[in-house]
């Protein structure tokens, strides 16, 4: 677990945990663990709270690392599914 703290654009201020973090030389991967029983099926179908969560980290991340893609995804741990999620 990664401990995140940042400020959003609007002056909201974040604090919260990332559960895997992947930085390589071009990329970061953010992965937030979830355990939603069953998982939804789409993207589409995927909680606001979740994907709201995901885009703040990948802003607060992005300001760290300005040069570097940054793709985000939720594992669903119920059935071991990683679905990826674009904020």
């Amino acid at each position: 677990e990664i401990p995140i703290t940042g400020i959003l654009e609007d002056g909201t201020k974040i604090t919260g945990q990332i559960d895997r973090l992947l930085v390589t030389d071009t990329d970061i991967i953010i992965v937030d663990f979830k355990t939603n029983r069953p998982p939804p099926k789409k993207v589409e179908d995927v909680d606001k709270l979740y994907r709201d969560q995901l885009r703040a980290y990948k802003t607060i991340i992005e300001k760290i690392y300005p040069h570097r893609s940054v793709r985000c995804g939720l594992l669903w741990t119920n059935t071991a599914t990683l679905m990826e999620i674009d904020v």
